[in-house]
């Protein structure tokens, strides 16, 4: 890996180059600088302290290039402006430049901060990046050439920092018409938006520590990709990511920051008595979502379009300083399209949605288990003293071994389940529902009993206006799908619902002594290959 060489070109991974990142370090900087209570005057002396501590700290939030050419370095040119201007600081930063490991520079430019000291050592901190930032890559000849401009229209990003706890309390951000463009013209990335949104707020926690919630959020609109002909591969008309914390504790956001620059200083990483203590405890919970909406997608060789009318995620972490905690994910997508389509018509999705969680996890003890886990793992990993001779091994389970069957008894004990709270699919000609539940036994041959409810619409409909007219052949396709459809009827349990209509039934049980049945019947030899399934049990 050869080393960087000094460019006068600020310079960025366009993969790093996030206002939301580059703010975040630029606040901290502020943090150094950190009157007490009272908001003090601004003034000359104020200005003096605030540029000798970005001085100082510049290069520590932002380092220069490392000698192995790994990672992103950063180039400061110059000293910071600083001069008060009212109320507040008018600051230019040194012109910044970085360059990634593979020869990538970007000419970010000079960033202008305003900074507003406020009471309790916080602050209000506006950023303006520049509006052109210049990308470059080396050639054939280890050379730097211009490889695409990152352009910003409209921009404004106004947060309040907190200088004590080194962390972003509020953020409001608004950028538009942001685009990456080809230097010669061929391929351009548009985003029309983009938002970014925080509010945490102060409540007291059960100990008497100040712990923080609220709601994040990040947002662009009208993004479009064009290829090297200028043709559109790609449009999205929404993105938007949405997260609310709840009781965070900020003091332990900030030892571990700490924590990751003194290992970092040392060059090693942190061990795991050093890591967990710092996470356990640090937040009650937090959710998320990621909305996607109007999604097209063209392929350029053969012309095949895909689209997505929404696209939702989500997943969430609760109770996580409670005796129990419950994990959440889940996703739903409507309105998709593919042509040609892989499959039928009247068999592609028009609907899907998933949600799964796990519920009842005992804190204490999963904790412990990390633990014992990250310390065997070390052990594991320790080169051998010299001279010395090679531990034996201790009697009985192995440490990793004896900590997840202490986890999996706490788990049993805490009737941790894991529940398929809803799973849906619907197309033209069929639907299918899905709901049910397995909770951990450790006396169980299979470490969890329970099971789940299937139930299928339309099933015998579709095979019926499937079946070929008197006389004449299916094609392959279509004798496959029958195929694979009278298997799913066999298996299945036929009745009705409520309104009437035929439904096939699949009620799956995972027993105590390690029996897999459906609707009654055991297919545990089936399963494993020896022989047919037990008869169902008959209706009476």
């Amino acid at each position: 890996m050869r080393l960087r060489r000094s460019s006068t070109a600020p310079t960025l991974p366009v993969r790093s180059l996030r206002p939301a990142l580059l703010a975040g370090g630029l606040l901290a900087l502020v943090a150094g600088w950190s009157p007490a209570q009272a908001a003090p005057a601004v003034d000359d002396a104020g200005a003096k302290s605030l540029a000798a501590s970005l001085k100082k700290d510049l290069p520590r939030w932002f380092p220069p290039p490392t000698e192995d050419g790994e990672g992103i370095g950063f180039e400061w040119q110059g000293e910071a402006t600083v001069k008060p201007a009212g109320d507040h600081y008018d600051v230019a930063l040194p012109r910044l430049s970085a360059e990634d490991a593979e020869g990538t520079l970007f000419d970010i430019g000079t960033v202008l901060l305003s900074v507003t000291p406020k009471d309790d050592g916080q602050y209000g901190v506006s950023i303006t990046l520049p509006g052109a930032i210049k990308v470059q890559n080396l050639d054939d000849n280890d050379e730097y050439v211009d490889a695409a401009t990152i352009s910003i229209g409209k921009q404004s990003f106004t947060s309040t920092w907190s200088g004590t706890l080194e962390t972003l309390l509020a953020v409001d951000a608004a950028y538009s018409d942001i685009a990456v463009a080809a230097a010669d013209g061929k391929g351009k990335v548009s985003i029309a938006s983009m938002t970014m949104v925080q509010d945490l707020k102060p409540e007291t926690g059960s100990g008497g520590a100040t712990l923080w919630s609220g709601p994040a959020a990040f947002a662009f609109g009208g993004l479009s990709v064009l290829d090297d002909k200028n043709k559109e591969l790609v449009r999205i008309g929404g993105v938007t990511a949405e997260a609310a914390y709840t009781r965070v504790d900020l003091t332990k956001v900030s030892a571990l920051q700490k924590l990751s620059e003194q290992a970092a200083a040392k060059g090693v990483a942190p061990t795991s008595g050093e890591l967990l203590p710092k996470l356990q405890g640090m937040f009650g919970g937090i959710t998320g979502t990621l909305r996607l909406s109007n999604l097209s997608v063209v392929n350029p060789e053969d012309g095949t379009t895909v689209t997505l009318g929404q696209f939702a995620f989500r997943s969430g972490l609760a109770d996580l300083d409670q005796a129990l905690s419950t994990v959440s994910l889940g996703f739903e997508a409507r309105d998709f399209a593919m042509s040609p389509s892989p499959a039928p018509a009247a068999f592609t999705p028009r609907t899907m949605e998933m949600k799964l969680s796990v519920a009842k996890l005992p804190n204490a003890a999963l904790w412990k288990a990390f633990g014992e886990l990250a310390k065997a793992a070390e052990a594991e990993e320790a080169p051998p003293k010299k001279g010395g001779k090679p531990a034996k091994a201790p009697a009985g389970p192995a440490p990793a071994d004896l900590a997840m069957q202490q986890a999996m008894a706490a788990m049993g004990e805490a009737g941790t389940e894991l529940r398929i709270d809803a799973l849906n699919l619907d197309t033209p000609a069929t639907a299918g529902t899905a709901t049910g539940a397995l909770r951990v036994a450790a006396p169980a041959a299979f470490g969890v009993t329970g099971g789940a409810t299937v139930l299928l619409r339309g099933i015998d409909a579709a095979v019926k206006a499937m079946q070929p007219a008197p006389g004449a052949k299916p094609d392959k396709e279509t004798q496959d799908l029958l195929g694979g459809l009278a298997m799913i009827q066999a298996l299945g349990q036929a009745g009705k619902d409520d309104s009437g209509a035929d439904i096939r039934s699949y009620k799956i049980e995972v027993t105590e002594m390690g029996q897999l049945l459906l609707n009654g019947a055991d297919m545990s030899p089936l399963l494993a290959g020896g022989g047919e399934p037990a008869e169902q049990p008959k209706k009476k």
